[in-house]
């Protein structure tokens, strides 16, 4: 009985110590304008309950008020720290957490991402940066979470603002080492990252801003993390790698890789047609929520 009781005590604790980070991109919740459609709630709800997260990077929420009161109701324990601005779209952005595993003890958001070099509004250009520290309550271990939403687009120039503004973030990183002294951190988002199956410019980009911070991007290997229509009216939705999840060695304490979920999971990533890839698709997000358990 001694040993039933001490391994029910192990797996409690390493329960405790286990954290999941993720990001979603909920595609204009809760009404999407471009394709008049609402937010699923329910699927949207249910699909967040499956995914154990602790942490979960959350943009383009253009309804912030609903999307609090949704957190609350169907995810009880859960809480939200969402940006005040959210550019052009009002797309906001920022996390739901699990306040049982984190406490949050600062939030905060850069406008200096959204127009570089110009200085952005809150109303205008690109997303904010929506920054958060965080303390693990298992171990006591303060980490800096970063959400991003980046500019969107495969031309020339959005890939060159992507590249100023990963240098936004590199600069955000280290001026917040340097201040802080707090040594972990992950970034999480839609990088938009339109050419990176390709291993394109924005490739190259976002690997160097990854590189040179010493981190590891956990959605490296992926295989997609979206769909889209492909650039060609043949019913066929091609998938593709947009969101990552990276964070430094000393805030993954073990061999960890991000997973695509809802529809990225359901077809593995595989071309099909658009009623292959179903609701969650069709009526929450184009983008597949990613996960990873990094301790």
């Amino acid at each position: 009985m001694k040993n039933v009781a001490a391994i029910f005590s192990l797996l409690f604790t390493i329960k405790l110590q286990a954290l999941t980070i993720g990001a979603y991109n909920i595609r204009n919740f809760d009404y999407d304008e471009r394709s008049r459609i609402k937010t699923n709630k329910q699927e949207l709800s249910i699909l967040l309950q499956s995914l154990r997260f602790d942490v979960l990077s959350v943009e383009e929420v253009n309804n912030t008020a609903e999307f609090e009161r949704m957190i609350e109701a169907k995810l009880p324990g859960f809480d939200t720290a969402i940006t005040r601005c959210g550019g052009a779209h009002g797309q906001h952005l920022g996390f739901v957490f699990n306040t049982a595993t984190v406490e949050l003890l600062s939030f905060n958001e850069d406008l200096t991402i959204s127009e570089p070099g110009r200085g952005g509004t809150c109303d205008s250009g690109s997303r904010p940066l929506a920054i958060a520290l965080f303390k693990i309550k298992a171990t006591g271990q303060k980490y800096y979470a970063l959400t991003a939403h980046l500019k969107a687009g495969a031309d020339a120039g959005s890939i060159a603002k992507r590249e100023k503004q990963y240098q936004i973030i590199k600069n955000t990183v280290n001026e917040l080492r340097e201040k802080t002294g707090v040594k972990d951190f992950s970034i999480a988002g839609d990088m938009n990252t339109t050419d990176y199956l390709n291993r394109g410019s924005d490739y190259k980009s976002f690997n160097k801003m990854v590189s040179d911070l010493g981190m590891t991007n956990l959605a490296a290997n992926s295989a997609c993390s979206a769909y889209y229509w492909g650039g060609t009216d043949d019913g066929i939705e091609t998938p593709t790698l947009l969101d990552h999840v990276v964070v430094t060695p000393g805030l993954m304490k073990k061999q960890a890789k991000a997973e695509a979920h809802g529809h990225c999971k359901k077809v593995n990533c595989r071309e099909v047609p658009a009623t292959e890839l179903g609701i969650i698709y069709e009526s929450v997000s184009d983008h597949c929520p990613m996960t990873a358990i990094v301790q």
